[in-house]
């Protein structure tokens, strides 16, 4: 399959997954601010492994396993609504994971910031 056309694939589904966490999801697990940062589809469309960040709102400590957990239980949900707004012949199944990368940003420039001081 064409490398445009996976990534393609890949655009769509955040947006989808996106929309469908800000305006239809109700599950009380998923606290604090839930954005989609990647989506990777296999070549064969048979997996697509999708990466969230979770971030704290206010000082209240977002539990990430009890996020990750949540996203899990809705997974199911979320390839129904890709199935919905897609005309895949087949719609991948979805492998959820916690992506780091901004809260480790944040520690980081935290680091330098202290060593600048």
């Amino acid at each position: 399959m064409r490398k445009q056309r996976l990534l393609g694939i890949e655009k769509q589904m955040i947006r989808i997954i996106s929309t469908a966490l800000f305006m239809e999801v109700k599950n009380p697990k998923i606290q604090g601010m839930v954005s989609v940062t990647k989506i990777e589809v296999t070549e064969d469309l048979r997996y697509a492994d999708a990466y969230f960040s979770v971030l704290s709102i206010g000082d209240n400590k977002v539990d990430e396993l009890k996020v990750l957990e949540g996203l899990n239980e809705i997974k199911k949900y979320l390839r129904k609504r890709v199935s919905e707004e897609t005309n895949l012949r087949y719609v991948p199944e979805i492998r959820v994971f916690l992506d780091d990368t901004v809260a480790r940003a944040i520690k980081i420039s935290n680091l330098i910031d202290k060593v600048n001081n």
